[in-house]
């Protein structure tokens, strides 16, 4: 076996051509050795600057999510009445803040008008100052809590990001505005970015790519400054598109640059890792400049037995090679490389083959995952999309239709904040699995969002309504079915908002359809269907709930009035 072993060795053969071509192999190996070496370290230091992005991002969103937590608490608990009464409000601003002086270096109220009632600390010209004009007042009046975008602080002058969550009264209508100014460079907020350090000449950079605009970053300098012109950096020209990752690319002044980009959680902004490629790679630059110093005092010598030894030897491995490049490049299908004979070539044609057959089961699963929801299996909003896509084209060509089920669950939030996410997830999956009894082997259930799914009926005959209600009261019927959590049982309900059609629309307009119908059957007293106007273009639909709910039908537009 050891004698077999010896005669097939690569390295046998090698002896048997001579010491040349024993050095000249091993000079060979060297400049192998610097480019996997430089591979290798390319793909650790994009993956090294990727992780410190995402980490980065993660920091920065933990801390804006804390902030507008801490504001919609004392919101929430602020009385009413302290829209009217400036000395009562700055006081019991004044005890919140010092309870959280960290949360937020300012807090003010506005009223409804844009007016600033009562801050603390005092601002300067807080008189002459109004938010009536101001896109992020007038959302929060809507009744949503509004990140801003980066700022100069009317009351330190400093850069600062202002949030803004809205008051409400015991009715729930907004009657004010409370809002946190916060400085970027407060202690605890932005602390990890500004003070990180990357190497001697690496940096970090939370952008705004609606501003395009550095909200701040490690060099002090850069602080709230534009970005380049578009087309001076094309890594962050991608990223400023939705591009999340690592690459290499130059920069802005043309230095090659390892970049990692993450998005910030609860924001459109993200966050920039960045590492001159000089800078990473080091030890690669200094073994090149060997390696060329000795590959030039023999290099014709060592060319013409490399090509000899080539010809003869690695015949299997270019034979190998090639064929993996019509692989890479699309030309053939992904298959096993041929193993020739049993030397170190073809270990590693073996090896090779071990791993491209990882690779295939690893593309598998990715393509699962993409177009599936992890907790419930059930597949994904891009899925849904393809399957719109093929039922409407089908529905047309064989002159038929399709039905879309929009169903939102109601009581879910309860169980979940009591019980617990663990809980709720065990409710998702047991309501995907009675949703899947109730759907045919040709529709297609799919989850969208937290509580929310969607059932594509295909197939339907004329009127297309009344296989939609059919199924809209079976999906009823199957959730309001008792669920036991901890030996105890639980009601949930569904409304479901839906939307037929013959083919001849769009995917979007559908989707928005049913979904704009099943807020119509929220506000109709949940636990109903709605069904949407033929051409989704009517003024109302109607409402309908199971036989034996006591609910009675009526204009889907009453339930706005």
């Amino acid at each position: 076996m050891k004698i077999k072993r010896f005669t097939n060795s690569l390295l046998t053969r090698l002896v048997l051509v001579g010491i040349a071509i024993i050095v000249s192999t091993a000079i060979a190996r060297y400049y192998f050795l610097v480019n996997f070496l430089e591979t290798d370290q390319n793909i650790v230091a994009a993956e090294r600057q990727g992780t410190i992005a995402g980490y980065l991002a993660q920091d920065i969103g933990y801390h804006i999510e804390e902030r507008r937590s801490f504001l919609e608490r004392l919101a929430a608990q602020m009385p009413p009445a302290l829209l009217h009464d400036q000395a009562a409000a700055r006081e019991w601003l004044r005890e919140r803040y010092e309870l959280q002086p960290l949360l937020a270096q300012h807090l003010f109220v506005a009223d409804n008008t844009g007016s600033i009632v009562v801050d603390y600390p005092a601002m300067k010209n807080r008189s002459t100052l109004s938010l009536a004009s101001d896109p992020d007042y007038k959302h929060a009046l809507t009744g949503t809590a509004v990140i801003g975008e980066p700022l100069l602080s009317p009351a330190s002058e400093t850069p600062a990001l202002t949030i803004l969550v809205p008051v409400k009264d015991a009715g729930g209508k907004v009657t004010g505005v409370l809002g946190g100014i916060n400085e970027l460079n407060a202690p605890g907020f932005l602390t990890q970015l500004q003070r990180g350090r990357l190497g001697p000449s690496g940096g970090y950079q939370l952008i705004s790519p609606a501003r395009r605009l550095v909200i701040t970053a490690n060099d002090p300098l850069l602080v709230l400054t534009p970005l380049p012109a578009m087309g001076a950096d094309p890594m962050l020209d991608r990223a400023l598109t939705g591009f999340r990752g690592n690459g290499v690319g130059p920069n802005a002044s043309g230095v090659d640059e390892i970049k990692g980009f993450a998005s910030v959680p609860g924001t459109d902004w993200f966050v920039t890792a960045s590492l001159p490629l000089a800078s990473a790679l080091p030890a690669v630059s200094r073994m090149r400049h060997m390696v060329t110093r000795g590959g030039l005092i023999q290099g014709a010598v060592i060319f013409l037995i490399i090509a000899l030894a080539y010809l003869w030897f690695f015949r299997p491995l270019r034979r190998a090679a090639d064929l993996a490049d019509k692989m890479t490049r699309g030309e053939i299908p992904l298959s096993p490389l041929p193993v020739v004979r049993r030397d170190e070539v073809g270990y590693l044609t073996m090896a090779f083959n071990g791993l491209l057959a990882r690779l295939k089961l690893h593309q598998s699963e990715l393509q699962h995952q993409a177009h599936h929801d992890v907790l419930t299996g059930l597949p994904n909003r891009m899925m849904l999309a393809e399957r719109m896509q093929q039922a409407l084209a089908r529905a047309l060509f064989e002159q038929n239709g399709i039905a879309l089920l929009f169903l939102d669950l109601d009581g879910f939030k309860p169980i979940n904040d009591s019980l617990g996410h663990k809980a709720g997830d065990l409710v998702l999956q047991e309501v995907a699995r009675r949703l899947r009894q109730v759907a045919r082997h040709s529709d297609t259930l799919a989850r969208v969002g937290g509580d929310e799914f969607v059932l594509l009926a295909t197939d339907l005959g004329a009127p297309l309504e009344n296989g939609a209600r059919a199924l809209a009261e079976k999906c009823i019927a199957t959730v309001s079915e008792p669920l036991v959590l901890g030996q105890k049982e639980y009601q949930l309900g569904v409304s479901i908002g839906i939307a037929v059609c013959d083919g001849r629309c769009d995917a979007d307009s559908l989707l928005q359809a049913a979904d704009q119908a099943m807020y119509s059957a929220k506000a109709s007293g949940r636990g109903c269907y709605v069904i949407a106007p033929a051409g989704m273009g009517c003024s109302h639909a109607i409402v309908n709930a199971p036989a034996g709910t006591g609910k009675t039908n009526r204009p889907a537009g009453s339930a706005h009035s």
